[in-house]
C-alpha cells in the first residue's frame, strides 16, 4: 500500500470517530473540550463536537462582574445534563476547575506556597476561612501570621496571601494551611540568599531597627545584623543613642558573615581610620599628656587623651605614696608622662607621679634619720601617736617610743589632737611606707649605765608607788622604777600594806640594777642591817680613840644593846 493510500485511510477513520461522536449524546459527568461560539446576556454557547452547542450559565465565568472569556476561548467543561433527545446540552466549569484546584492543593502540600484569599473569620473556632480557586482553606488564627506581628483578624479578611498547605481531607473538599510556616521558611530563604551574596569587607546600607546596652541591631532587609557596642565608634563608647537614633539609615561594614547561624557581625567605625596609627607617633614614650578620666577600671583609670585615644593610668601610678587615699573622679582632667604603649589593647600606659618628686626622697632630705622633728598630734590610739611634722606622710609614736621608764602610759590621758610635740626621726621605711618617730630617745637612755648609776650596795631615797602583797614599787631619780620585794622589807613585817603606803619616802640598798628587765632591785632590810653595821664601826672607833683599858667587846655589845631597849 502506497503512503498516500495510508493518510487517506487515516483520515477516513478521525471523520468516523468524529461523526459517532457527533451523534451520540454525551454522557452525563463526562469532560469535554470545546470553543466558546457565542455569549448572550445569560449563557455561554460551546462546540466541543456534537451535534448540537453546549450551554453553560454566563456567571461561571465572572469574577468581580467581569466577564473572564471571550468568543473563541478554549474551555473544558463538565456534562451537567441531557435532554430533549440530546438537543439540549447544560455544561459547567465549577466542577472541572475544583478538581484542577484540588489538584493544585494536594500537589503543593509541604511543597511551594498556593495563594489563598480570605473570606471571613471564624470566631468561635479561632480560624480564619479562605479560597484557593474553588477549594476551602481553613487557616488556624495562630498560623495566619508571626506572633509579634499579629494583627486584629479584620486586617486579613479579604486579603490574598501566599500560604504552605499542611493537609487535605478528600471527604470535606477543605484543606488545612499556614501562612506562618510560609513566612518563617520564606525569611529563611531570603536569608540563605542574601547571606550567600555578601562577603566580609563588604559595606551595606541598613535601618537602625533597635538599640540596646551592649548594640545596636540594624535591619539590612533580608535580616538584621548586629552592630557591637565596641564597634560603633573609635574609643570608649558611653551611650550608643550619642552616634545613633533608631529609623536612621546608616552605612556599615560586614565584619563576619555566620551562615551556619545566620548572622552578621558589623561594624561602623571599620570605616574610618583608626586613630590609634597616629597616635604611636604622636605621643611618644616620656612625653607629657593631658586627659580626662572617663572611666575608673579594676587596676586604675582609663583616660581620655583625644576622641578615640585612651590611655590607661595604673593605681600604682598615681602616687609615690601606696596607702594614699587620692582617687580620681569622671571628668577630671589629669596629666601624666607615657611610661608604655600597649599596642594590642591599642592604650597610652601613663603615669601621674612620675611627673612629680618622689616624697620618700624629700623626707630622707628634709628630715633624715636621726633629725628632731615637730608637729602636730593628728591621731591618737592605744599603739600610739600619729603626728603631721609637714611631710608627705605622718609619722608615728609607738607608745613604747614615749617614755623610757613608763610602761604603760595612757595616751589619750596625757595627749590631745592638736596638740604640738617635739620626737626625733628614728626610721624612714620608703617600702613599708613608715616613719617611725620618739618623744624618748629626745633623751639619752637611762637603763644604758644604770649598773654605774645604782652600783650594788649604794643606799637611795624613793618614793613608794604602789604596794601589793608581794612588795612595794617606788621611784627613783630621772622616774626610774625601782622594786623592794616583799622578803626584803623589816624581818617582822609580812603584810607590806601595814607598813607602806602610796607617797611614803624611803631609804633602800641597791640589791641589784636590772637593765634587761628595766628595774632596780632594792632592799630596806639591807639598808638597816648596813645601818646598823655602820653604826657599830663607828662605835667601836670612837672607844678606840678614848684608849679605854677596860675596853671588851662583850661591854661595848652590852652598852649597845641596853641604848637599844631604851
Amino acid at each position: 500500500m502506497s503512503e498516500n493510500s495510508v493518510n487517506n485511510q487515516n483520515s477516513y477513520e478521525d471523520f468516523e470517530t468524529m461523526l459517532n461522536e457527533s451523534l451520540n449524546p454525551p454522557i452525563k459527568g463526562s469532560t469535554v473540550k470545546g470553543t466558546v461560539i457565542n455569549i448572550s446576556d445569560t449563557d455561554i454557547f460551546v462546540n466541543f463536537g456534537y451535534k448540537t452547542e453546549g450551554i453553560v450559565d454566563i456567571n461561571e465565568f465572572k469574577k468581580d462582574g467581569k466577564l473572564t472569556i471571550s468568543i473563541g476561548s478554549e474551555v473544558e467543561l463538565e456534562v451537567v445534563s441531557v435532554s430533549g433527545g440530546g438537543a439540549h446540552v447544560v455544561l459547567s466549569n465549577k466542577n472541572v476547575t475544583l478538581r484542577h484546584d484540588i489538584d493544585e492543593v494536594v500537589n503543593s502540600i509541604d511543597k511551594a506556597p498556593i495563594a489563598v484569599k480570605i473570606t471571613k473569620y471564624d470566631e468561635k473556632n479561632k480560624k480564619f476561612i479562605g479560597q484557593h480557586g474553588e477549594v476551602e482553606i481553613h487557616i488556624l488564627e495562630h498560623q495566619i501570621d508571626h506572633k509579634n506581628s499579629m494583627k486584629e483578624p479584620s486586617y486579613y479578611v479579604g486579603k490574598t496571601f501566599d500560604c504552605k498547605i499542611l493537609k487535605f481531607d478528600q471527604k470535606s473538599k477543605t484543606a488545612l494551611a499556614s501562612r506562618k510556616q510560609y513566612l518563617i521558611e520564606a525569611q529563611n530563604e531570603g536569608k540563605k540568599r542574601f547571606l550567600s551574596s555578601i562577603k566580609e569587607g563588604d559595606v551595606l546600607k541598613g535601618v537602625v531597627k533597635s538599640i540596646k546596652d551592649f548594640g545596636a541591631f540594624i535591619n539590612l532587609g533580608a535580616l538584621d545584623g548586629f552592630l557591637a557596642k565596641e564597634n560603633v565608634n573609635w574609643g570608649r563608647v558611653g551611650k550608643i543613642e550619642k552616634y545613633l537614633n533608631v529609623g536612621e539609615t546608616v552605612e556599615v561594614k560586614v565584619l563576619k558573615v555566620d551562615m551556619e547561624n545566620g548572622k552578621i557581625d558589623l561594624g561602623m567605625k571599620q570605616l574610618k581610620e583608626n586613630p590609634w596609627i597616629a597616635a604611636k607617633s604622636k605621643y611618644s614614650l616620656d612625653s607629657e599628656v593631658k586627659g580626662t578620666v572617663i572611666v575608673r577600671v579594676k587596676n586604675g583609670y582609663v583616660v581620655e587623651i583625644e576622641p578615640g585615644i585612651e590611655a590607661f593610668i595604673p593605681m600604682e601610678e598615681i602616687s609615690w605614696i601606696k596607702k594614699t587615699n587620692i582617687a580620681l573622679n569622671k571628668g577630671d582632667v589629669v596629666v601624666g608622662r607615657v611610661i608604655g604603649i600597649d599596642d594590642k589593647k591599642e592604650k597610652l600606659i601613663i603615669s601621674i607621679k612620675a611627673l612629680q618628686e618622689n616624697p620618700w626622697d624629700i623626707v630622707k632630705r628634709e628630715h633624715p634619720e636621726g633629725s628632731i622633728v615637730k608637729g602636730k598630734i593628728k591621731g591618737i590610739t592605744d599603739f600610739g601617736i600619729f603626728v603631721d611634722f609637714g611631710a608627705h606622710v605622718d609619722g608615728l609614736i609607738r607608745k613604747s617610743d614615749l617614755s623610757w621608764t613608763e610602761d604603760n602610759i595612757d595616751i589619750a590621758e596625757n595627749y590631745k589632737i592638736g596638740d604640738e610635740i617635739e620626737a626625733k626621726v628614728i626610721l624612714i621605711d620608703p617600702e613599708k611606707e613608715r616613719i617611725a618617730l620618739g618623744v624618748k630617745q629626745l633623751e639619752k637612755n637611762p637603763w644604758k649605765d644604770i649598773e654605774k648609776l645604782y652600783p650594788a650596795g649604794k643606799v637611795v631615797d624613793c618614793k613608794v608607788s604602789s604596794v601589793d602583797k608581794d612588795g612595794i614599787v617606788v621611784l627613783l631619780a630621772k622616774g626610774i622604777k625601782g622594786y623592794i620585794h616583799v622578803k626584803e622589807l623589816d624581818e617582822n613585817k609580812i603584810n607590806p600594806s601595814d607598813c607602806y603606803k602610796e607617797g611614803d619616802e624611803i631609804k633602800a640598798s641597791v640589791i641589784k640594777a636590772d637593765p634587761k628587765n628595766r628595774v632596780v632591785n632594792l632592799s630596806v632590810k639591807k639598808y638597816k642591817f648596813d645601818s646598823e653595821r655602820s653604826e657599830v664601826k663607828e662605835y667601836m672607833k670612837k672607844l678606840q680613840k678614848q684608849n679605854d683599858d677596860s675596853f671588851s667587846l662583850g661591854n661595848l655589845l652590852k652598852e649597845k644593846i641596853g641604848n637599844n631597849n631604851h
